[in-house]
């Protein structure tokens, strides 16, 4: 996410320097990926005019420039533009300059035997355009030797954030704004809505159903009528570009500007290419192709949440418009949609599709309920001030099952425990306070607090809370402790089954095992050869990863392989872990066991003793041993021969009418199928 420094001055005073603004986002658990100074980025290029040019001697696609850069003197310049002549007035990289698209220095040198001192720059040098047939001609009425970078009023200064999955509140200036003023204590100062809004006029244009009031809670409407679609002013375009989005038009620009302003995604629809006049939200249903704004036809489920007029879809909820409702240059009125679209369903959607926007990437994360009506009216005021329409009376708000605010308790004595500092309540009203946390009510030392729709997805539990008394306090403020406090009661930390697997692990290791831990995910056709009944993912990340194992070797195998084809020809491994499957209902069930194999050749050596392979039998005294050691009582043994083509013997030990392990000896001809040449025994012991 990208934020503007000059754009975020709209919402908030900022005194710090960028370093001092840089240490505080990152004191409030934000980090800063990035920080661009685009005056630095455009350090060394500089207005100038080009005072002749005569064609290079030695190069017929050359021309030699006598160039006034500002400098004090005529710069000589080799250029290769065929579109370069004298009176140009033109941009200028002096030496030291770094070009912004490739990233290399200026420096004098020698072409085709002519001296350069300096580079005529095309826009895409300059990464403002894709042009690269020739170098930029500016207006010849610039003074010579101006910084390019103050023609282009790019003064100002970009820091990447990164956002993680639970601060889909800070995918915006104002959001990012909020933060900034629980930092310095300023307050943030949001744009006013000019209009009313009045009146009733819109219900007659238009009309909005939702029919999947799960999919989609909140959704707002306003039109404006009589406008002309043309470019977006110049300070609009810097703000747009500031942060990496594209221009389109003033119409499409503004809805980006306010989507980047307060991280409500909006959508704008040609209004005369709603048909009957209505918007209806609905599940896709029947409708299984729908041709989106790139162009591309996309492959629906019948879940995908659709935007839909009287007679078609017109956008995909939340993720992307269409193509028969996109504005274009004959658009004269508008419809503007602000709704809140369910973060689960988008993102499955979004998914599904393979298909990511700006949008979806704010929805997925939760946006703030409470903000869809103004976003939309900002937007109009904007479109009608941008395009000279006018905004039509009255405001469509369809909010059927109205989304109450979530109350969420803070223990003062669990935040103590947890921060390791007291604080007071007084303190930490104030603290949750600067980030519009509400404080509702105190009783016997816990505090009760609203969350803003903003920080809904994310501030749910106690611990949420308290994590941000923490942070808004300053991490730097916990005081580290001469001694640390011990909790001697180790009844606290007690887990028997934990305890009782460790000793386990530190008996089998003693007996020469080494431990391994293989994927849980494994190759479904691999899996086939084991069982039928396996758990298959529905968005597998691999195609050699796309179901869940239902037992422990078949990853093993993958491990026993490499090791042989490596010419580690003994092997004796263990692992513990979970394997799942379809259980008779239909129910996935998962299973603990650990696991032990021995493979290839037994490595013990002596002149009584030739070396052999390993068998059943060296698996069957191990497991047997292991028994001993967890004082296993009634255990009976049950000897197999061959029972699948899988293996050549089986072992199974019971007690009281339980498994408690099974040992096989996979046949040759199954490992050979699998590409190991070497025996292979197996035991698996549940727990």
């Amino acid at each position: 996410m990208k934020i503007s420094l000059n754009w975020l001055r709209n919402y908030i005073d900022i005194s710090l320097s960028v370093d001092e603004l840089v240490k505080g986002l990152t004191d409030l658990g934000i980090e800063v990926e990035s920080v661009e100074n685009q005056q630095e980025k455009l350090n060394k290029f500089v207005i100038g005019k080009v005072i002749e040019r005569s064609k290079h001697p030695n190069a017929d696609k050359l021309s030699v420039c006598k160039v006034d850069a500002g400098t004090g003197e005529i710069l000589n310049i080799v250029c290769g533009a065929p579109n370069v002549d004298a009176g140009q007035t033109v941009c200028v990289a002096l030496v030291g300059a770094i070009v912004p698209n490739g990233g290399f220095e200026i420096k004098k040198a020698k072409l085709r035997g002519e001296l350069s001192e300096g580079m005529i720059c095309s826009a895409k040098e300059l990464e403002l355009g894709d042009d690269h047939s020739g170098i930029m001609v500016l207006d010849t009425e610039l003074p010579v030797g101006t910084p390019f970078a103050e023609y282009l009023k790019q003064n100002d200064v970009i820091l990447e954030i990164g956002i993680t999955p639970n601060r889909g509140d800070l995918l915006s200036h104002i959001g990012v704004a909020r933060e900034l003023g629980a930092l310095t204590g300023n307050k943030i100062k949001e744009p006013l809505l000019k209009n009313d809004f009045s009146g009733s006029d819109i219900n007659s244009k238009i009309s909005v159903e939702i029919k999947n009031t799960k999919g989609c809670l909140r959704y707002c409407g306003s039109m404006v009528e009589g406008i002309t679609v043309k470019e977006s002013p110049e300070w609009m375009k810097s703000y747009l570009n500031s942060v990496g989005l594209r221009p389109i038009n003033n119409i499409v620009d503004v809805t980006n500007y306010v989507m980047m302003e307060c991280g409500q995604p909006l959508h704008a629809f040609d209004y005369e290419a709603i048909s009957g006049k209505k918007i209806i939200v609905r599940s896709s249903g029947s409708d299984n192709k729908f041709k989106t704004l790139d162009s591309k036809e996309r492959t629906l489920r019948d879940d995908v949440l659709m935007i839909c007029d009287g007679e078609k879809p017109v956008a995909l909820a939340g993720i992307m418009g269409g193509e028969n409702s996109e504005i274009s240059n004959s658009t004269t009125n508008v419809f503007i949609e602000s709704a809140y679209f369910d973060p689960v369903l988008t993102r499955l959607s979004s998914k599904y599709l393979g298909l990511q926007s700006d949008s979806s990437y704010r929805f997925e994360r939760g946006v703030d309920i409470d903000r869809t009506e103004w976003a939309c009216k900002r937007a109009a005021e904007l479109i009608a001030e941008l395009g000279g329409g006018k905004v039509t009376n009255g405001f469509i708000d369809n909010y059927p099952n109205r989304l109450n605010k979530l109350n969420v308790a803070l223990r003062l004595s669990h935040l103590k425990r947890i921060a390791g500092v007291e604080y007071s309540a007084d303190t930490v009203k104030e603290l949750l306070g600067r980030i519009d946390i509400k404080f509702i009510s105190e009783s016997d030392g816990a505090l009760l607090f609203e969350i803003p729709q903003s920080r809904r997805e994310d501030l749910t539990r106690e611990i949420d809370l308290v994590e941000d008394v923490i942070r808004l306090n300053g991490y730097d403020k916990i005081e580290i402790p001469e001694y640390d406090n011990l909790y001697l009661d180790t009844r606290d930390f007690a887990n028997r089954e934990y305890d009782n697997l460790r000793e386990v692990r530190k008996y089998i290791i003693g007996r020469g095992f080494k431990e391994v831990i293989s994927n849980t995910l494994v190759e479904e056709n691999f899996q086939k050869k084991f069982d039928e009944n396996y758990v298959s993912l529905m968005n597998p990340s691999s195609d050699k990863m796309n179901v869940l194992r239902s037992n422990l070797y078949i990853g093993m195998f993958e491990v026993i392989k490499l090791n042989f084809e490596n010419s580690n020809n003994s092997l004796k491994l263990f692992e513990t872990g979970n394997s799942f499957r379809i259980d008779e209902k239909g129910n996935i069930v998962e299973n603990r066991s650990i696991l032990m194999v021995m493979a290839g050749e037994r490595d013990i050596k002596s002149f009584s003793e030739k070396q052999r392979n390993f068998n059943i039998l060296d698996m069957a005294s191990e497991a047997e041993g292991l028994f001993g050691k967890l004082s296993v009582e009634n255990i009976k043994k049950y000897d197999y021969n061959a029972q699948n083509a899988m293996m050549d013997y089986s072992i199974e030990y019971k007690s009281r009418n339980n498994i408690i392990c099974n040992i096989i000896s996979f046949s040759g001809k199954f490992l050979n199928s699998i590409g190991i040449e070497r025996p292979v025994i197996i035991c698996q012991i549940p727990y």
